[in-house]
């Protein structure tokens, strides 16, 4: 039995479904609120930043990240913490992606994901002598960012790549 063989016997096999949902609608939220919390920076009244950061993380996260991630992961087809394996095969071949290259991406990605809002909101909130509603988002999407990185953590500790995922929290 080789090295890697030996990592994966450890971790649950399958993650619960609902477990995946809950993740993604996760998600959806913290994206969200990043993207209203920079829509109040616009250009000709089209919040230009927000657009940019949404279309960059959907094709992030749902394309660029999963060929080159899950086409190498243990749960590809499979449900894991997000439920990403499975979208993962029905988008791409099994190891079509560049692993390295995609453990580079995500840290790139999910910095960007992360910093781009709170700068964009910071920014905004300036421009806006200090709005409430500026506020309130920033500092829900801090609190999010928070719960987001306990989540994933508690997820690690579980997987079968806990020890060899250039995203694993675990090691």
């Amino acid at each position: 039995m080789d090295m890697e063989q030996k990592l994966y016997d450890k971790g649950i096999e399958k993650y619960p479904l609902a477990s995946a949902i809950g993740q993604n609608l996760f998600f959806v939220i913290y994206f969200a609120v990043a993207f209203i919390g920079m829509s109040f920076l616009q250009i000709n009244n089209i919040p230009i930043v927000s657009i940019i950061y949404i279309v960059f993380i959907g094709i992030m996260l749902i394309f660029v990240l999963r060929k080159h991630l899950c086409t190498h992961c243990f749960y590809y087809g499979k449900v894991c913490g997000t439920g990403w394996g499975k979208l993962a095969a029905c988008l791409f071949k099994k190891n079509s992606g560049n692993y390295e290259l995609g453990g580079k991406l995500a840290g790139v990605t999910w910095m960007l994901a992360m910093f781009l809002p709170l700068i964009g909101m910071v920014i905004a909130l300036i421009l806006n002598w200090f709005s409430i509603t500026i506020t309130l988002l920033l500092v829900i999407f801090i609190i999010l960012s928070v719960v987001n990185f306990f989540v994933h953590k508690k997820s690690c500790a579980k997987c079968k790549m806990r020890f060899i995922c250039p995203g694993s929290t675990a090691k």
